[in-house]
């Protein structure tokens, strides 16, 4: 059972990482290793190679390059760019072009604060605007102890930040999972006091650090006003990652009693890393970063063979330990393969690294459990299935609840009130609005079926109604964009869901439903249902969706709400019946006092819950 909820959390990493637009290809480059400066390489007086499509990768013994670049606006208006240099971790840049007669000069220094940085992230960024049509050479000089490469990338504007929400949010989803399972191992380990658990930990911890460092995040977050270089800091932790995994082999296989050779082997490289890690403040970078292109296929190696051989002297946990190593090794390869343009881009190839040391974690901390399963008694290992489960469900419930809005609409023309009340901990019912000048959009979706699996969809509701932006005004063709895009990211799973626009100008409202109950307007002591029908969502990519207006007058009450409000209170009664009864006593209520009241006389009717519960109420001023 433990296995369920973690394979979903990451299977909620997959989805939000795989929407939005692909990667700008990279430009085609020139590069030279003369020593010039900028204005003699603008005057063209180097020896440029001829342009590359993807080469950006230079080795790691030479300790500069000029590269240049073309970047064109086909386009009969000025656009706005960002020249992105995916490396965090680079020591200098010079970038420089010709405006107007004029050299503008950029740079940016690895060691400099991040709060000096011109544009706030993690990679060194520029801006650029072209005028209608024109095309700009840019010329960059990188200085790196090191790996020595160019992987320049020429974004629009718009799509470069929506990038950046979409890795930051994929990122803080893998943080958050080594962080649920540091903590819950650490944990185990204070209760159990097992060696394998405290190095799982450690190695956990410097996981984290590693991919803080070398993503940027660890200057961008934490230490944003310090002047460091982050680089031997990097090398320090990759090497003590390497050290405590090969401790935590040692004792997870128990190669002591099994293999006392092999148990050496595995102990000598854990003391060579230790060392190295000691010395990466002292030893030249690139020195340290091509030891790790060895060190790196040896450990894995070493301790697959270890791990094949504790599974044959009968450790059958240890098949999880093999599958961890292999999974690594396959989000490593594709990583390496798609940087360097050798396979096609995808999401796998993208986050490779981070989705095999995510699945290689999560499979170690399996082998753990399996292995404590072996050691402790039955009534012990259900107590603990039991809290495993309950802190997954419990993270899980905080990632959904970050998905829905955390504070409700700030408008003179209107309030809300909304009751999100799941059946299990997380639900599939989802909620979100659209604030504006002149107008507030509000959607409500109800995901079929109940609990995590239900809960991960409604995220993908989520990125289809944000997608849909642009249609904001116009509920119908909003409805039928949601509807394309979760045809093609759903599977064997529908979604109900009602638009709202409201008018607060012509006091107009707009609305269209997929399948969504009738809502209802209360006004002048009176109540009136309205419906829009519509096919639910995720059946038919080609599907059209109605779209009607009714007027608005101020003091009117909107109450909106999913079916699990009203289903299974009186069988055979249709909604009208069950509900007007009781929101008549209550129709003259303000309206905090009116929302409760209703819950409160509908779950007294209630003998139990079947269903996820939205209820929302706006209030029009």
């Amino acid at each position: 059972m433990a296995l369920i909820p973690r394979i979903n959390l990451f299977i909620f990493v997959l989805v939000l990482v795989s929407c939005g637009n692909q990667l700008p290809k990279r430009p085609l480059i020139q590069y030279t290793f003369e020593s010039k400066n900028l204005e003699e390489v603008i005057s063209e007086s180097v020896v440029w190679s001829k342009a590359h499509e993807m080469k950006y990768h230079f080795g790691y013994w030479k300790p500069s390059v000029w590269v240049k670049f073309e970047v064109v606006n086909s386009e009969n208006e000025p656009k706005d760019y960002i020249l992105e240099l995916e490396s965090p971790w680079v020591d200098e840049v010079l970038i420089g072009w010709v405006t107007k007669g004029k050299i503008v000069r950029k740079t940016f220094n690895g060691s400099s604060s991040f709060s000096a940085r011109e544009v706030p992230h993690r990679s060194p960024v520029y801006k650029l605007t072209l005028e209608p049509l024109e095309t700009k050479t840019i010329y960059a000089h990188i200085k790196n102890s090191g790996i020595l490469n160019a992987p320049f990338r020429i974004w629009e504007i718009n799509s470069f930040f929506d990038r950046i929400e979409r890795d930051y949010i994929a990122n803080g989803v893998y943080f958050g999972i080594i962080f649920a399972l540091l903590l819950y191992n650490l944990l185990i380990y204070i209760s159990v006091r097992e060696k394998a658990y405290i190095y799982y930990c450690l190695y956990l911890a410097t996981l984290v650090i590693n991919y803080s460092l070398l993503g940027g995040f660890f200057k961008q977050l934490l230490v944003p006003e310090l002047e460091i270089s982050i680089k031997p800091y990097l090398y320090v932790s990759v090497n003590s990652s390497l050290m405590f995994v090969g401790l935590y082999s040692l004792a997870f296989l128990d190669l002591k009693k099994i293999n006392p050779r092999l148990n050496r082997m595995v102990l000598l490289s854990v003391v060579g890393f230790g060392v190295l890690a000691l010395l990466s403040f002292l030893l030249p970078s690139n020195w340290v970063e091509v030891s790790f292109i060895y060190t790196f296929p040896y450990m894995f190696l070493l301790l697959m063979s270890a791990g094949a051989y504790s599974f044959a002297k009968g450790t059958k946990s240890s098949s999880f330990f093999l599958l961890a190593w292999f999974t690594l090794f396959i989000g490593v390869i594709a990583d390496s393969l798609t940087k360097a343009a050798l396979i096609p881009f995808s999401t796998f190839g993208r986050y490779g690294v981070q989705i095999g040391t995510a699945f290689e974690v999560i499979l170690f901390s399996l082998a753990l459990g399996r292995r404590l399963r072996f050691l402790l008694e039955e009534n012990l290992i259900s107590k603990s299935e039991l809290t495993t489960i309950k802190k997954d469900l419990e993270t899980a419930r905080k990632i959904q609840m970050r998905i829905l809005p955390d504070k409700l609409p700030q408008n003179q023309k209107l309030t809300m009130e909304v009751s999100y009340l799941p059946l299990y901990e997380i639900g599939g019912d989802f909620y979100d609005f659209f604030e504006f000048s002149d107008g507030f959009g509000l959607v409500i979706a109800d995901v079929t079926g109940h609990g995590v699996s239900a809960a991960l969809d409604s995220s993908t509701v989520k990125i289809a109604f944000r997608n849909a932006k642009e249609y904001k005004e116009s509920p119908g063709e909003l409805v039928a964009a949601m509807n394309r895009f979760l045809c093609t990211s759903l599977h064997a799973r529908f979604v109900t869901v009602a638009y709202f626009y409201l008018d607060l100008v012509q006091m107009k409202l707009h609305f269209s439903s997929a399948g969504s109950p009738p809502f209802l307007i209360v006004r002048n002591g009176e109540i009136e249902s309205f419906e829009c029908p519509g096919l639910l969502l995720g059946v038919r990519s080609n599907s059209s969706y109605e779209q009607k207006t009714i007027p608005l007058l101020k003091g009117d009450r909107l109450v909106i709400f999913t079916d699990g409000l009203y289903e299974n209170l009186k069988p055979g009664a249709d909604f009208t019946s069950i509900l007007f009864p009781e929101i008549l006593p209550i129709i003259d209520l303000s309206q905090i006092e009116f929302h409760q009241k209703l819950l409160d006389r509908l779950s007294k009717m209630r003998q139990n819950s079947k269903d996820d519960i939205t209820l929302i109420s706006l209030d029009i001023h």
